[in-house]
């Protein structure tokens, strides 16, 4: 790697060389790797340079116990999780219809309630009309007789 600096006022400088430190040689001795326990697996590293690989042939019986217990936890969470999302919705629908089932039916009986009052007051209104009319004809009758009851007595006088 070289850096080039230039001043404004100064005449072109030759190139410096800037120091890069440099990784250690990698030990050329092999690593023990651990005794594979029984009934486990074993976990092979290995360095490349920059890069490490990591290499199992099995999981131990109780990391693998454990994966599974984790990953049937995970799921059963989410499928709650969901369960909430799609069935909370539909469980608030029905409580607030159940809560207002008591509400609806007063309103229906307070409606049919007030239509009878309705039609008994237009059948009230009908029959005070009808009532009318016939005390308009009797009082007419009671007319038409004084006046010839006093046409009569008229007569009779003169």
């Amino acid at each position: 790697m070289t850096l080039n600096f230039q001043g404004a006022a100064e005449a072109p400088q030759t190139p410096i060389a800037a120091k890069v430190p440099t990784a250690p040689p990698a030990p050329d001795a092999p690593v023990a790797l651990p005794a594979v326990p029984q009934g486990g697996g074993q976990v092979t590293i290995t360095k490349n340079g920059n890069s490490t690989t990591f290499t199992s042939q099995a999981l131990p019986p109780e990391v693998l116990r454990l994966a599974e217990t984790a990953k049937e936890t995970a799921l059963g969470l989410m499928g709650l999780l969901a369960a909430i999302f799609i069935l909370g919705p539909f469980a608030r629908m029905i409580a607030r219809r159940m809560e207002r089932r008591p509400e609806m039916r007063a309103a229906e009986q307070r409606d049919h309630l007030i239509q009878q009052q309705m039609h008994q007051l237009e059948q009230l209104q009908q029959s005070v009309d009808a009532m009318s009319v016939e005390m308009e004809r009797i009082s007419e009758s009671q007319r038409f007789q004084n006046k010839l009851m006093l046409e009569k007595s008229r007569e009779l006088t003169s």
